[in-house]
């Protein structure tokens, strides 16, 4: 247990047991830092870990912002509710004793809950998802795609399709990082092309901050894209994207017509995770 100078027992403790584990949840992997804002990821692509658990209301006298502390229970201070995930700039800023005066407990906490409401499953949700991802719809790769090969009925050379085989292969793993209700939109867009976000919404029986959640989870895994800017004609719509495709970018359009003419549902594949069904 860390100690002061004089023998007393410090404030400033590890966060409680699962608190981190929330905290990275919530945060997108993401800097919580809003305004402007900071798209600092918190784990590099190379694997380094530069995000900062910051504390809102600080723990030690003298620390920034500890005077909003009512002096009651200790273990509010390492709790969920007084920390948030900052990149070392911003970690540094709002506890600086020269910037931390510019930042207040109430300015803190808003910024903290606008960036997690993006990110705001339940830790039960995600621990759920995770286990119908694993357990309950085990990937099944695709392993020869001949059925899919004889319906396209291209001549290919044997090392192509074996390439292409890859790709398809490469994309299914990115799917299956989705969560299940991300695959069931991700195939319903798909099975129509196009989909107004409405008609989604009341499909799926889902709130609107739930689906838009859903939405940003595909935007981001560059599958789907809501047109929602005011000069966009097709405001409202969910349109397909192919930055997931790496390189087989006509693949929508061609699983699209395997499902159709070989009678396959195109949610066995997208979101029971069963590729093999191409086999």
């Amino acid at each position: 247990m860390a100690k002061r100078t004089n023998g007393s027992e410090k404030n400033r403790k590890e966060p409680l047991p699962g608190v981190a584990r929330r905290l990275w949840a919530f945060s997108g992997n993401e800097c919580a830092w809003g305004d402007t804002r900071c798209s600092t990821r918190l784990v590099t692509e190379e694997g380094a870990w530069v995000g900062k658990i910051a504390h809102i209301i600080g723990a030690e006298h003298g620390s920034a912002r500890h005077e909003a502390w009512d002096g009651k229970d200790v273990e509010q201070l390492r709790d969920f509710d007084n920390l948030m995930l900052l990149c070392g700039v911003h970690h540094d800023l709002i506890d600086s004793s020269v910037t931390r005066h510019g930042y207040t407990v109430e300015y803190l906490r808003a910024v903290k809950q606008k960036h997690e409401a993006k990110y705001r499953y339940t830790v039960d949700d995600i621990e759920a998802e995770f286990r119908d991802t694993v357990n309950g719809s085990r990937f099944r790769p695709a392993t020869t795609m001949r059925r899919f090969f004889a319906w396209e009925d291209a001549d290919q050379d044997p090392a192509d399709e074996q390439d292409f085989l890859e790709l398809v292969n490469r994309f299914a793993c990115r799917v299956c990082g989705l969560t299940r209700m991300a695959r069931q939109v991700l195939a319903l867009v798909v099975q129509e092309r196009t989909t107004d976000f409405e008609l989604v919404l009341r499909r799926f029986s889902a709130d609107r901050t739930e689906l838009l959640s859903v939405v940003r989870e595909l935007q981001k895994a560059e599958m789907v894209y809501l047109h929602d800017e005011e000069y966009d004609e097709d405001r409202g719509q969910l349109s397909l994207l192919s930055g997931a495709l790496e390189g087989i970018n006509e693949m929508w359009d061609a699983l699209r017509g395997f499902c159709r003419d070989e009678d396959v549902d195109v949610k066995e594949i997208l979101v029971d995770l069963d590729f093999s069904c191409l086999d």
